[in-house]
């Protein structure tokens, strides 16, 4: 997984009234937790959080007062109407220890189902996955032409990288292809 790098800022206080006079810096708070370390609180630039997320990435280094925090997203807490992110949870990982998230599905082509009038049904757009960082993709695109009517591409057909193992059943159904109805 491609690691996101950027510059913060450690805070002192915590508290929600700092949290606000972050933000209207156009900053936002982030934790970092985990990894037998004690919590560690950082403001990062909110504009170039908010490129990276819109990138796709996941993993994120900060560096901070001559350190450097590297932790992939568990929680973005958005405002009430979901327009932008006022507090983020990264969890510290490992480079030789296997973490559990999620690998996103990307489809390529369309499947022989669909031009003859099927409908495509992605069941999972994120499959849950365990592996170390360094292996771990941020998408994974699978070629769907030759998915036929009433077919489907289940956990076990998914070709993983090495090293990452896909935590589906493998009889799980991941994009399927249905049939007209009363045609």
């Amino acid at each position: 997984m491609d690691k996101f790098v950027m510059e913060g800022t450690s805070r002192d206080s915590t508290n929600s009234r700092a949290a606000r006079r972050l933000r209207a810096e156009g900053m936002i708070p982030v934790n970092v937790y985990g990894g037998g370390k004690p919590n560690s609180s950082v403001a990062v630039d909110a504009k170039a959080f908010y490129k990276a997320l819109e990138n796709h990435h996941r993993y994120f280094e900060i560096k901070c007062d001559g350190a450097s925090e590297a932790g992939i997203v568990k929680e973005v807490q958005y405002d009430l109407y979901g327009d932008s992110a006022i507090h983020v949870d990264l969890a510290r990982v490992s480079d030789d220890k296997p973490i559990t998230t999620t690998m996103r599905l990307l489809t390529a082509g369309m499947a022989r189902g669909v031009a003859g009038g099927g409908i495509l049904d992605m069941a999972y757009r994120h499959v849950p996955v365990r592996g170390k960082i360094g292996d771990l993709k941020a998408s994974m695109t699978i070629n769907i032409e030759s998915l036929g009517t009433n077919q489907s591409i289940r956990a076990r057909d998914l070709q993983m990288p090495e090293g990452v193992e896909c935590l589906l059943s493998d009889g799980t159904p991941v994009i399927i292809c249905h049939g007209r109805r009363g045609g």
